[in-house]
């Protein structure tokens, strides 16, 4: 009898070791953040104009640095503050991005990533369209394509999902000729940005990722 019950003993022993092992070497939980959302991270961007109807692009020495600076709680979620400071701008024009320091605040919803009006910046994981604002002229629109694309920019290479940007238009209820392209990497941020014109069938401005930090 006192046999069975040490033989007993001693496999509840060798169990709970067992046990404590796997639990020692349980894997930390992976927390998927697409967007890059972390207080640190960093991206330089450089913008270009093509050069009139050909596909060259040059320089438009307009350089901007964006810093995410601190998290803040509103209406009950946590948003990212984006400071984005913008240098080189001469011109004065506000577009494609005009000099100064602004800031955003912004989140990740559902494969969303929008800002605090719930203006939606891009899309991750979700394919339907989705309306980014109502215009006299027409309704702006967006959409995630299927698939990955590589895309080079000064930073480097990375595989990137891309959204598509464009307006139907208030007059035809047809789709206008230009179309804005936006690519995010997974982990990396936005990458690349193509702006057009309403009725301009090339794009016209380039944003290019040429610096990046992103924090462990």
């Amino acid at each position: 009898m006192k046999r069975v019950f040490y033989v007993s003993f001693i496999l509840s022993l060798f169990f709970i070791a067992c046990n404590d092992d796997n639990d020692a070497t349980t894997e930390p939980e992976v927390v998927e953040n697409y967007y890059a959302l972390k207080i640190g991270n960093n991206w330089k961007y450089e913008y270009f104009q093509r050069v009139g109807q050909t596909d060259e692009f040059e320089t438009m020495g307009i350089i901007e640095e964006v810093l995410i600076t601190e998290t803040t709680e509103i209406g009950g979620e946590t948003y990212f503050v984006f400071q984005s400071n913008t240098t080189g701008n001469d011109s004065g024009s506000d577009f494609p991005v005009e000099n100064g320091i602004t800031t955003r605040n912004v989140r990740d919803s559902l494969g969303y990533l929008i800002e605090l009006d719930h203006h939606i910046l891009f899309s991750n994981e979700n394919l339907e369209d989705y309306l980014i604002s109502d215009q006299e002229w027409g309704n702006v629109y967006g959409v995630l394509l299927e698939g990955n694309e590589n895309i080079t920019v000064e930073a480097g290479t990375f595989l990137c999902n891309q959204n598509k940007i464009y307006t139907i238009l208030e007059n035809t209820g047809e789709i206008a000729n230009g179309r804005d392209r936006i690519y995010f990497s997974d982990g990396e941020g936005e990458i690349f940005r193509e702006y057009s014109g309403v009725n301009s069938i090339l794009h016209i401005w380039e944003k290019r990722l040429i610096e990046y930090e992103i924090i462990d």
